[in-house]
């Protein structure tokens, strides 16, 4: 494509209460990679997606989708950034920092940081992927975070938001994220 005539990025964030969109998320997957194009799905729920996959009537061979599991929020800048010399550039990119953030907020270690320490690992998972983002360029995203602020507080949330994912669209609605990326993806 010309420099002239590129298309316009799609960047979302979606807004979760809890941890039920593994499902959704799929589905989007399935039909972005239906259409000969390739997905790179960052979450710490591996497992989750890949368990879902294997119920998938396509089989896993059929989704041209990369699963990068990221263990836990410290490796997440490494793992992050490591991503640009390992694979093809995708099409998509989905973030899914809500299972990053759940996972830490699990582990009876970090139970035992400062909040300042547990914002300061949110703030450098973030500026990690922005970071890949702007190594990869014109790739469409969708980050999924949690609605509840904590460990952040809704000022440090919505700081976070407009640092590093300035020009996302956020809603609550992801059938609506879904439409909006299928149209900037080309789906018919």
């Amino acid at each position: 494509m010309s420099k002239g005539l590129q298309k316009p990025l799609v960047n979302h964030i979606f807004l979760t209460s809890n941890g039920e969109y593994v499902t959704n998320v799929l589905k989007l997957c399935e039909r972005i990679t239906l259409q000969q194009k390739r997905v790179l799905l960052i979450t710490h729920r591996q497992s989750s997606f890949v368990s879902n996959l294997e119920g998938n009537p396509f089989g896993m061979l059929a989704l041209d989708m990369t699963v990068c599991s990221v263990d836990d929020v410290e490796s997440a800048p490494g793992t992050i950034i490591r991503l640009f010399d390992q694979m093809v550039l995708p099409d998509i990119i989905i973030f899914d920092m809500h299972s990053i953030i759940w996972s830490m907020l699990q582990r009876p270690v970090m139970q035992q940081c400062s909040t300042d320490k547990l914002v300061r690992n949110i703030a450098k998972c973030s500026a990690a992927f922005t970071n890949y983002l702007g190594m990869v360029r014109e790739v469409d995203t969708l980050v999924i975070m949690p609605q509840d602020s904590y460990p952040l507080t809704p000022a440090q949330f919505q700081l976070l938001i407009d640092l590093y994912f300035y020009d996302n669209e956020c809603s609550t609605n992801f059938s609506q994220i879904s439409t909006s990326i299928g149209v900037a993806q080309g789906f018919k």
